[in-house]
């Protein structure tokens, strides 16, 4: 008898990327089932602590628009000019890291005090053809906000705004034809 032993079948070991596939598809599962979804709430003025499980103290938050809200009373204590170019480009910022609270606060307070600017800004944030949902506050077009900024800024002779506001009558004339109820009610404007 000899020691050698008879050669059968070749053994087949899995392919290891299927337990990694395998593996990934139940971590997935796994996250997407244990995420925290939000309807959890805590009592009011209870406070979080930082600790193993992710939560953090919730003295921390901001609330959206306070830091613009805390900014604006700092200038208007000031007895001096508001620094309107300031302002619009501290809502630029803060609209870059969206803070679009602030932003927007910031942008309607210089707006609101005649920065040509801003009330481009505003209304191009409103503007339909413009509209972008992840830079306004704003969760749709508002073609009359759009209007009402571009047409101040046109009182004030400012020829972008004039195009801006022939470009609405053209955009409601056309959206009109279809139906679209925005641009009807904007049409009695220039009437």
């Amino acid at each position: 008898m000899s020691n050698m032993v008879e050669p059968g079948p070749p053994v087949r070991r899995p392919n290891p990327l299927i337990w990694i596939g395998l593996l990934v598809i139940g971590l997935i599962i796994y996250i997407l089932l244990s995420a925290d979804r939000g309807g959890w709430k805590k009592p009011a003025g209870e406070v979080a602590e930082v600790g193993i499980s992710g939560e953090f103290e919730r003295s921390l938050l901001i609330p959206p628009g306070m830091r613009a809200r805390q900014y604006i009373a700092e200038i208007r204590e000031g007895n001096q000019p508001y620094p309107l170019a300031s302002v619009f480009e501290k809502g630029s910022g803060y609209q870059n890291e969206g803070s679009l609270a602030d932003a927007h606060l910031l942008y309607f307070f210089s707006a609101r005090e005649g920065y040509l600017p801003a009330m481009m800004k505003l209304g191009e944030l409103a503007d339909p053809v413009l509209f972008r949902a992840e830079d306004s506050l704003l969760d749709r077009a508002d073609v009359i906000q759009a209007y009402k900024w571009y047409q101040k800024a046109a009182a004030q002779g400012h020829q972008p705004a004039v195009d801006r506001v022939r470009n609405l009558r053209s955009w409601a004339t056309a959206e009109s034809k279809v139906g679209n109820a925005d641009a009807r009610q904007l049409l009695l404007n220039f009437e």
